[in-house]
């Protein structure tokens, strides 16, 4: 257990501008991952930045990120939300993929959560959308209330649906439970899969992470009380024990592909909560090339989209590009067979509406 003290007489609608935490027990991980499961607005790239600046310290000292928390330290943070070198994109920065009276999707960064989650309920996609974009007329009328039609993990970067209306909405939803939604994902992987294709079917449940505290929650294959679960991959190209793969999800439960990957022998690179470490990847033969940094968050990209509009009925495709942390380790690794993501198939067209 951990205790959090925030200044008397702050502005509880927007993210506190400094911090100090108790540590109670003993955890033994490093101060960046440590701090970013306590503040939820913050990337943990961003967090990097506020110990590199000398924003944070352990009793009273200035540490590294790798500095590991025990029980009794005392950790103060100045978040300084307003600074330019470490506030957190604002939504109306973000690159829309596709919009319509009815539709918007966005390009959503990694390190973002989407959606409050336990604790956390400033800095997420939701919290941005009412902040920057209700008032915003060129964006979208007075009446429009932007609502998710699907979530991404936090670290998870690529394509996120919103609707405009309730409506639109609810329509969009309908499809997705009545799987006329066909989606795809771009993961980096630990190891070389045995074939091109490959499929995992393998029920998955959610549980407490007694490891990580909090009340965080991960998913994992379970035969037993898990909820049926498939996920379609293609190897897309490999290079330096690592492998580049298109996830195409059957089914939508938490963390599917993540902890599919997982039971496949191949987890996401980056992806500390499912096993990924740089000691497993250079025990699978791997190995990230010289003069890039290790991957600080599971290299797992939302690609493509293909759904009915719930408007017009007609098929709807939507695709994003991979963010700059893939595609510089992309293009570093000398696939054997580089994808070329602007001219990369676009998926089946969906199921229509039902009439």
């Amino acid at each position: 257990m951990n205790h959090m003290v925030l200044p008397s007489g702050r502005d509880l609608s927007r993210p506190p501008d400094s911090a100090h935490f108790r540590v109670r027990q003993d955890v033994r991980v490093r101060l960046d991952i440590w701090l970013q499961e306590r503040l939820g607005w913050k990337s943990r790239t961003k967090i990097q930045k506020l110990i590199q600046l000398e924003r944070v310290r352990v009793n009273g000292q200035c540490v590294k990120a790798s500095t590991k928390v025990s029980t009794g330290d005392e950790v103060e943070v100045l978040l300084d939300v307003d600074s330019p070198e470490t506030a957190e994109p604002s939504i109306r920065s973000l690159p829309v993929l596709y919009e319509d009276p009815w539709l918007v999707a966005l390009d959503k960064p990694a390190g973002i959560l989407v959606h409050p989650v336990g604790r956390t309920h400033s800095g997420t996609i939701v919290d941005r959308l009412h902040g920057d974009w209700q008032q915003l007329n060129d964006v979208c009328s007075r009446q429009a209330t932007h609502r998710l039609c699907h979530r991404l993990d936090r670290e998870t970067s690529g394509l996120l649906l919103l609707a405009k209306t309730v409506e639109a909405r609810r329509r969009v939803q309908d499809s997705f439970e009545n799987d006329r939604v066909k989606k795809s994902y771009l993961a980096l992987v630990e190891g070389i899969p045995d074939n091109t294709e490959f499929e995992i079917d393998a029920p998955v449940s959610a549980h407490l992470d007694q490891q990580r505290s909090q009340g965080h929650r991960l998913a994992r294959a379970d035969a037993e009380k898990g909820k049926k679960s498939r996920t379609l991959f293609t190897l897309l190209g490999s290079g330096h024990g690592i492998s580049l793969i298109l996830c195409r999800p059957i089914t939508g439960r938490q963390n599917q592909i993540r902890v599919h990957l997982q039971v496949a022998g191949h987890p996401i690179l980056g992806d500390v909560g499912y096993g990924q470490t740089p000691e497993s990847l250079q025990k699978a033969g791997g190995e990230i090339p010289q003069g890039l940094p290790y991957p600080d968050r599971a290299l797992l990209h939302s690609f493509q989209l293909s759904f009915p509009h719930p408007v017009w009925g007609t098929p709807t495709h939507v695709q994003c590009p991979p963010c700059a942390d893939m595609v510089d380790l992309i293009s570093a690794l000398d696939l054997d067979s580089p994808p070329q993501f602007r001219s990369f198939p676009l998926l089946e067209d969906p199921k229509p509406l039902a009439k």
